[in-house]
């Protein structure tokens, strides 16, 4: 029930404020539902719009009619549905407009234009306050514009130019003008409950397509690069095992090269006679096709199109119509995707994404990437670049992102690892970040795709696993964009960033590649999982320990910023520099177990690592851990079911559970509910029995299996379970210890039912 009750007022005082409601409103009360959000309409000037009883958008204007109703969901907002009604109460005291929900009192002056909140259950006052910002975190509320939480730096204007258009589901109405400036507030208290109102506010970082969710790999050779050098690097990284699924051809594909030639980038679309011979663009990209691979193309220009304001630095603007031509063309042969190489172009992102989106169809995702420019040091580009100042707020709907052209050393390293998973990441709702992963050195660059392999995106820019130590100067000229005529492109036995035909003479990183990355195939759906979770409910996959642990006093400070969570169940500690040792912090009160020697870590605390194994990232497993994996893979098949499955049951006192969720792979109908989910739970019974359930695997989408075979593989360090039951019938367990400490049956049951097995003690 909406109502409004003015208080201390004259009859005079009276009439005239109904006077004034009745200009603004039309009406006799400055609260209504306009049929897509609950608003209070303070004065010409003051409207606040109400999506929750804890999210609400104060909406300042310079406009002395009622703001036209096309205004009514700027860039920011995601949410183009009409939410639901919310019941507000508006007390009038003088000049200040008492505003409460079932959850919140705001109170706004409207003579200054300023606003406070205080927690109406308890009594407390919220905002503003005078707390440590995390991110978007703040003594549990968040605040925002257009441009950035807590007006944070921003090369974005704050005002709202861009709006939605439902007509043609793009942000195409423009607003010239400095007219309007919003303000988003949301109250949790709770990191989980600001995240889930943002997620729904601002739109969900949508599932990518599942093969990104493997490895990214940059052909990326000035215009000395070639089609034939392009399949035989294709051929090579099959041959050595090393699981890919995309392929990213640099400008040399025909954006910035006609043959040998560096043109402007961005100055042309069509594909360079270098990639256009023996085999046709067409051919060459069947038959990487064949081999598994997607393709990705870097592009240095966007369509321009109308209003285009605002937009920053693009190399070459393209006719509108001309760049979707030459775009489209090139989805018609095969390319999967584009990599947007501007900046500051989240409207220009976001229509090439949406109207990408309406050419391939429902039955594929739109593959893309874009810029959100963070690095501790760019070699080409000494603007400040610390904090992604070019970015929108409603970016995150245009997954995924990359920190810019970054530097190559180990504090470089240091820095992406927390700017990515934690400062300018998951705690400013991003998750899909992905860094170039060119390191210096061989040991560098082991670490550094280490710590890719164990984050949302994982992506190389240009060195080979089989590549040494990297000559920096001649990998800056390759990309620099002054003095391009005098670049001289040099290769040294020492240094081989390309060639196919043989060795670094040093040592190198691929050891290492090779075998994190095969975890992370294995863990495929896990990884897939947890981006449903953040899908659903906005919490990141790479979580910062506070994020992870609020109540932890070692963790709810920030304290171990360069450590996370990947999902639920795994800490990640990336190691950051050429040292013997590294603290790490296990969360108290919980067991960790090593995920390489099953050493088990009791009651968690600060532990020192050895580190000086290069090829070992340091991994843990926390105690109560569901890792539903797949065999080993070199790739992975978009419409292909996982008929085998691999649970590894990492057994607790404590009951814990984990949702599997899975889909056809490619398509957006997951957006509309096709998708299916699977509960897995654990407990442990009053014998110290362990009690594990595969539920039945709710929801349908296209190609779902109707059954599956399970490998459950319990970590027994003890040797303590010696039979199982599976569905009320026991069997024996065999007593010998398997080299990694697990024991392992194996079965094959029916998605439609649920199935119960325990795990028996000696």
């Amino acid at each position: 029930m909406l109502n409004i009750k003015v208080k201390n007022q004259s009859f005079w005082g009276l009439i005239l404020w109904l006077i004034i409601s009745t200009i603004t409103w039309g009406q006799n009360t400055p609260v209504g539902y306009d049929g897509y959000a609950t608003k209070v309409r303070i004065n010409p000037s003051i409207e606040v719009s109400f999506y929750a009883s804890t999210m609400f958008r104060f909406r300042v204007s310079k406009m002395t009619h009622k703001i036209p109703a096309k205004y009514n969901i700027p860039f920011t907002i995601g949410h183009t549905d009409p939410w639901d009604k919310v019941s507000v109460n508006v007390v009038q005291q003088g000049t200040i407009y008492i505003i409460n929900t079932a959850a919140l009192k705001v109170e706004i002056d409207a003579q200054t234009m300023q606003f406070t909140v205080s927690d109406k259950v308890t009594e407390k006052f919220v905002y503003p306050s005078d707390g440590p910002i995390y991110g978007m975190f703040k003594d549990g509320y968040s605040t925002f514009d257009s441009a950035s939480f807590f007006n944070e730096k921003n090369d974005n204007s704050r005002y709202s130019h861009w709006f939605y258009n439902p007509e043609t589901q793009l942000y195409d109405i423009y607003l010239e003008e400095d007219h309007i400036m919003d303000q988003y507030f949301i109250y949790g208290p709770s990191y989980s409950k600001i995240y889930e109102q943002f997620n729904a506010l601002v739109g969900a970082e949508p599932i990518l397509p599942k093969k990104a969710y493997g490895f990214f790999q940059t052909q990326h050779l000035a215009c000395k690069g070639d089609q034939d050098q392009l399949m035989a690097m294709a051929r090579e990284l099959r041959k050595r095992k090393i699981p890919v699924d995309n392929l990213i051809f640099d400008f040399e594909w025909g954006d910035g090269c006609i043959g040998d030639q560096e043109i402007t980038w961005g100055s042309r679309m069509d594909w360079s006679e270098n990639y256009s011979k023996p085999l046709s663009p067409q051919v060459m990209l069947d038959s990487l096709k064949a081999m598994h691979f997607d393709v990705m193309l870097i592009q240095h220009n966007a369509p321009d199109f109308k209003n285009r304001n605002g937009q920053g630095w693009t190399e070459t603007v393209q006719p509108e119509a001309l760049w979707w031509t030459k775009w489209k063309e090139k989805l018609d042969q095969g390319v999967r995707g584009t990599w947007q190489d501007t900046r500051r172009n989240d409207i220009t992102d976001s229509r090439i994404w949406m109207e990408t989106q309406q050419y391939i169809g429902e039955n594929e995702r739109v593959l893309f990437m874009g810029c959100r420019k963070m690095q501790a040091v760019n070699p080409w580009d000494f603007r400040y670049s610390v904090a992604p100042v070019n970015n929108l707020i409603g970016s995150r709907r245009y997954p995924f992102d990359w920190t810019g052209d970054c530097s190559f050393n180990w504090n470089e390293l240091k820095w992406q690892i927390k700017a990515i998973t934690n400062t300018h990441g998951p705690l400013k709702g991003i998750s899909y970040i992905s860094s170039d992963g060119v390191g210096e050195t061989w040991q560098i660059q082991a670490r550094w795709n280490q710590f890719s392999d164990f984050s949302a995106i994982s992506r190389s820019h240009n060195p080979k696993p089989w590549a040494g130590n990297i000559d920096v100067a001649n990998f800056q000229n390759k990309i620099k964009i002054e003095g391009r005529d005098a670049v001289v492109i040099k290769d040294t036995p020492d240094n081989i960033t390309h060639a196919v035909g043989g060795r670094s003479t040093g040592p190198t990183a691929e050891n290492s590649i090779r075998k994190h990355r095969k975890e992370r195939y294995k863990l495929l759906p896990y990884i897939y999982s947890t981006a449903y979770e953040n899908y659903f409910t906005g919490i990141p996959i790479c979580r910062p320990m506070l994020i992870a642990y609020p109540e932890d006093y070692l963790c709810f400070s920030d304290t171990w910023p360069y450590q996370y969570m990947f999902g639920p169940h795994i800490l990640v500690a990336p190691v950051y520099g050429d040292f013997k040792t590294m603290e790490i912090y296990l969360p108290r009160d919980h067991d960790w177990i090593d995920f390489w020697s099953k050493e088990v870590y009791k009651g968690g605390g600060i532990i020192n690592y050895n580190t000086e194994d290069v090829e070992k990232l340091p991994l843990f497993i926390k105690a109560g851990a569901i890792l539903p994996k797949t065999p080993e893979k070199q790739w992975i098949e978009e419409g292909q079911q996982e008929s085998n499955l691999i649970l590894d049951i990492y057994p607790s006192d404590k009951a814990s559970s984990f949702t599997l969720y899975e889909d056809d792979g490619h398509s957006i109908a997951y957006q509309k509910g096709s998708y299916s989910e699977t509960v897995l739970s654990q407990n442990q019974g009053k014998h110290g029995e362990l009690i594990l359930t595969i539920g039945a695997a709710k929801g349908i989408f296209k190609n779902k299996l109707t059954d599956r075979t399970w490998h459950i593989r319990v970590l027994d360090v003890l040797n303590e379970y010696d039979s199982v039951s599976i569905n009320g019938k026991k069997q024996s367990l065999a007593h010998n210890r398997s080299n990694n400490t697990f024991k392992t049956i194996k079965l094959k049951e029916s998605l439609n039912n649920g199935t119960t097995i325990i795990f028996h003690k000696n």
